[in-house]
C-alpha cells in the first residue's frame, strides 16, 4: 500500500469542520476578506464552497469553477470583448491556482491539467493587458528558473518610462505569484511603483518544474531576479523593496539581509517566529505543504531540514535597511512574543503594525493594511527612515491605521 500523507488519520477533523461552515473562515479566519482582495469574486465563492463536503472535494470544485470562468472568457474573446474577457480569464486562472495547489503530489494527473489551467489562462491576462504586464524567467543555478510577472508602472509624472521603484512581492506557501498582485487592483502601480511577482523555489512554476526549496536557494533566486531587475531601463536600482506574505515575511528578510541591492522589506502576516507554531502545533496541512515544497515524504528527514534552516532572529542583525511588520496579535502562525523577539534583533529602523484580534489571514482588514503598505514602501524607498528610526502601532479592534500618530 502506498505510504499515507503525513498525519491522514486527522483528515476527518477537517471535514467536520468544513461540513458545519459555510466556507474556509473555520480553518483560516478572516480568508475570505483575502480571497476578495486577490480578485476572488463573491460569486465564485459561493459555487466552490456550495460544493464543498471536505478535503478531497476543494480541488474539484475550484477546477470546475476554473473551468466554467475558461469558457466564459473564451466566449467573451471570440466576441472580441477583450476587457471582459480579460477579467474572467484572471479569475479562471485564480481558481485553477487553488484547485493545483490543493494536491501536494508531484506530477499528480490532476495537478498537471490544473498548473496548465492557470497558466493558460493567466497567459491571456498578460496578453491583453496592453503592455503592462510582461511574465519572464531568470536561472539562479544551472537548469533551475525562478518565474516574474512584471506589472510595469504608468507615468505618473510626465518623464517617460524613466526608472521608478520596484517592489518584489513575495507569495507565501499557500500562494503563487498570480496571486498576490491582483491586476485590476494593484496598490503598488497607481502610486507609482513597478511590481515584480515571483516564483521562488518550492512555489508555483517552480513546483511544476520539481524545483524544490532547499536551505538558501530561495536568497539565491531572488538575487538571480534582481540581477534582471536592475538591467531595465525602467526599474531605479537604489529603490527596490520586498513585500513578502506570511512564509514569504521570512524570505523577505532572508533577502534583504544578503542582498545590499533590497533597499526596504515589508512583511505581512507574519512568520518570523520558530517553526514549533507552524509545524508542530497549527493544522497539519502547513507542515505537508511545506514537505511537499521542500521535497520531502519522510517526517523524520524533514524535521533535520527544518533544523538546518537559519533562525531568524540571527539573520535579523543583517538587515541594516527599514523594515515593516503587518500582523494580527491572534496570529495562530506567530505570536506576538515572537514578533517582539524578532524585531529587537533588527538591524536597521523598524516598524510594527499589530491588529487586535486578527488572525494570520489579515482579511479582516485587507481594505486598509494594502494601501497601507504600499504609501510605507515608497517613502522609505524615496526619502529612507532615520537611524535608530522604530515605532509601534496597536490598531485596536475598531480603529484604524489613520486614528494614530503616524510620526
Amino acid at each position: 500500500m502506498p505510504k499515507p500523507q503525513l498525519r491522514a488519520e486527522q483528515g476527518w477533523i477537517f471535514d467536520n469542520f468544513l461540513m458545519l461552515s459555510d466556507n474556509e473562515d473555520v480553518l483560516h479566519p478572516g480568508i475570505m476578506g483575502n480571497r476578495l482582495e486577490r480578485g476572488t469574486k463573491f460569486e465564485d465563492l459561493n459555487a466552490v464552497y456550495s460544493k464543498v463536503t471536505g478535503r478531497r472535494s476543494f480541488p474539484k470544485a475550484w477546477a470546475k469553477r476554473a473551468e466554467v470562468l475558461e469558457r466564459m472568457a473564451k466566449d467573451a474573446e471570440d466576441r472580441g470583448r477583450l476587457v471582459t474577457a480579460r477579467q474572467l480569464y484572471h479569475r479562471a486562472a485564480i481558481c485553477y491556482g487553488r484547485a493545483q495547489h490543493l494536491i501536494p503530489i508531484h506530477q499528480n494527473p490532476k495537478k498537471v491539467e490544473w498548473f496548465e489551467g492557470l497558466y493558460r489562462c493567466y497567459d491571456k491576462v498578460v496578453e491583453w493587458s496592453n503592455g503592462t504586464m510582461e511574465s519572464h524567467s531568470v536561472e539562479f543555478a544551472p537548469g533551475q528558473k525562478a518565474y516574474i510577472t512584471f506589472h510595469k508602472a504608468p507615468d505618473l509624472d510626465g518623464t517617460g518610462d524613466g526608472p521608478k521603484p520596484t517592489i518584489i512581492a513575495l507569495p507565501g506557501m499557500d500562494q503563487v505569484k498570480e496571486d498576490v498582485c491582483n491586476p485590476f487592483a494593484n496598490e503598488f502601480v497607481p502610486r507609482g511603483m513597478n511590481v515584480c511577482a515571483i516564483d521562488g523555489p518550492g512555489q508555483g512554476a517552480c513546483n511544476r518544474d520539481g524545483t524544490w526549496q532547499t536551505e538558501n536557494n530561495y536568497e539565491r533566486a531572488a538575487s538571480a531576479v534582481i540581477d534582471w531587475l536592475v538591467t531595465r531601463d525602467d526599474v531605479d536600482a537604489d529603490r527596490i523593496g520586498i513585500f513578502g506574505m506570511s512564509m514569504g515575511s521570512r524570505w523577505g528578510v532572508l533577502i534583504g539581509a544578503a542582498d545590499d541591492r533590497v533597499s526596504a522589506v515589508c512583511g505581512q502576516m507574519a512568520n518570523v517566529g520558530s517553526f514549533d507554531m507552524i509545524f508542530e502545533q497549527a493544522q497539519p496541512n502547513f507542515k505537508r505543504i511545506f514537505m511537499y515544497m521542500a521535497g520531502y515524504a519522510d517526517e523524520a528527514e524533514f524535521d533535520a531540514f527544518v533544523g538546518r534552516l537559519a533562525h531568524l532572529p540571527d539573520v535579523a542583525k543583517d538587515l541594516k535597511v527599514p523594515h515593516l511588520l503587518v500582523a494580527g496579535d491572534m496570529d495562530e502562525l506567530c505570536s506576538p512574543e515572537d514578533i517582539a523577539e524578532f524585531r529587537s534583533h533588527l538591524g536597521g529602523p523598524s516598524e510594527l503594525w499589530l491588529y487586535e484580534g486578527v488572525f494570520h489571514p489579515m482579511g479582516e482588514v485587507a481594505g486598509q493594511i494594502y494601501p497601507g503598505i504600499a504609501d510605507w514602501l515608497l517613502e522609505s524607498l524615496t526619502n529612507g527612515r532615520p537611524d535608530g528610526y522604530e515605532r509601534t502601532v496597536y490598531v485596536e479592534d475598531g480603529t484604524t491605521l489613520a486614528d494614530y500618530d503616524h510620526g
